[in-house]
C-alpha cells in the first residue's frame, strides 16, 4: 500500500510473479527499468522490422519462442501473459526453437508482437486484467487458463497446457505445431515435447 500526500492510497496486488517498485525521487536504481527505457517500446514506430532483427543475436537460434520473447527483458513488458496471444496469432509453438524459424515465420512473430500488443493498449488491456478502478481490459485473450481443454477458435483443437520456464503455456497442437530440432520435422498434436 502506497500513501499519497493527499490522504489517498493505492493496494496493488501482484497474482503468480511481478514486483511493484516504489522510490523516493533520485532513489531509482533498478537495472530492469534502465534496460526498459534504452529501448524501444514494442507499439512505437522505432520497433520496427530492422530493429526485432538486432534481437536476434547471440545464441537466440537455441532459444525457445517463449524465452526469446519473454526474457532478458528483449522487449520490455512483454511477458507469459501477453506471449500466449502473440504465438497463437503467429502459429508458433511456445517451445519451439527460434532457430527452426523461417524468415518469413520471423517476420510473422514480429507484425504478431506489434500488431497484438498494439490491439491490446488500444482496447485498455487483456479482459484477464483490471486498471486501477477495477475495470477489465477490452482485449479479449484468446488463450489463457479459461481456454485449455476446449476448442480452439480456429481449428477446434483442443486447447493444451503445460509448465515451462517457470509458468504455464498454452497452444493449440492444430494452429501451433512444434518443430523437432534434431529431425526437422513438424509434430502435429504431441503435447509431451
Amino acid at each position: 500500500m502506497v500513501e499519497l500526500d493527499d490522504g489517498g492510497v493505492l493496494v496493488c496486488s501482484i497474482q503468480m510473479y511481478g514486483t511493484v517498485f516504489v522510490f523516493m525521487d533520485g532513489e531509482l536504481d533498478n537495472k530492469y527499468y534502465h534496460l526498459a527505457k534504452t529501448k524501444p517500446q514494442p507499439t512505437s514506430d522505432a520497433f520496427d522490422r530492422a530493429y526485432f532483427e538486432t534481437l536476434l543475436t547471440n545464441g537466440y537460434d537455441k532459444l525457445s519462442a517463449k524465452a526469446f520473447l519473454a526474457t532478458e527483458q528483449r522487449i520490455p513488458g512483454l511477458g507469459n501473459g501477453v506471449l500466449q496471444d502473440i504465438l497463437f496469432k503467429a502459429r508458433i509453438h511456445p517451445k519451439r526453437k527460434m532457430g527452426t524459424l523461417s524468415w518469413k515465420e520471423i517476420d510473422v512473430l514480429f507484425r504478431s508482437v506489434k500488431d497484438t500488443l498494439f490491439e491490446m493498449t488500444k482496447l485498455g488491456g487483456r479482459d484477464t486484467e483490471k486498471d486501477l478502478f477495477g475495470k477489465s481490459g477490452g482485449y479479449l485473450t484468446v488463450l489463457t487458463k479459461n481456454a485449455m481443454g476446449k476448442p480452439c477458435p480456429i481449428c477446434t483443437t483442443e486447447i493444451q497446457k503445460a509448465a515451462y520456464l517457470g509458468g504455464a503455456i498454452y497452444w493449440c497442437p492444430g494452429c501451433q505445431p512444434i518443430v523437432d530440432t534434431e529431425r526437422q520435422t513438424i509434430l502435429k498434436g504431441k503435447t509431451g515435447f
